[in-house]
């Protein structure tokens, strides 16, 4: 068996759907519709586990998460990291607190979209960087083609080569 925490997950959501459905009075229809959001919210929180321990194990590397192509930080990456984190607890905290969800703020999907679009704009920016047939340029004088002066005669002369 190649992924046994998945079958684990599986057995888990059963069990918790088997356990709503049994032990829950009320009408069949609130026992379905129990034992529905019930198993998405174990199944969502299986698998967030899941993930979470295979960060933790190694499996899977976040070393890069935050990074450019070149290996720098990348300032638009932890904006659109940091703005999603607390727009998410927030709401969270709110849906905890109030047991109902709340409205979004157009102003909290502005906040949001201003920075998805950073991202996206870097990221743009980045690729127009890196276009095949586009020539870096050159910023160090060793790098530089040797000039060429053209006498008043019209003989073209060459510095020598160092």
């Amino acid at each position: 068996m190649k992924h046994p925490e998945f079958v684990a997950v599986v057995v888990l959501v059963i069990a918790t759907m088997f356990v709503i459905a049994v032990f829950i009075n009320g009408d069949a229809d609130k026992k379905i519709k129990l034992t529905f959001d019930y198993g998405l919210l174990t199944i969502l929180f299986l698998f967030a586990f899941l993930i979470l321990a295979a960060i933790a194990s190694g499996k899977i590397d976040i070393g890069t998460l935050l990074s450019e192509s070149g290996g720098g930080a990348s300032i638009s990456r932890f904006q659109l990291l940091i703005f999603t984190f607390v727009i998410s607890i927030s709401f969270f905290l709110v849906v905890v607190h109030t047991d109902t969800l709340p409205n979004v703020p157009a102003t909290v999907l502005t906040l949001l979209g201003i920075s998805a679009g950073t991202y996206g704009l870097s990221k743009g920016i980045q690729a127009a960087g890196n276009l095949p047939g586009k020539s870096p340029t050159p910023t160090t004088p060793s790098t530089l083609p040797p000039a060429t002066t053209t006498s008043t005669t019209g003989n073209t002369a060459t510095p020598p080569q160092q």
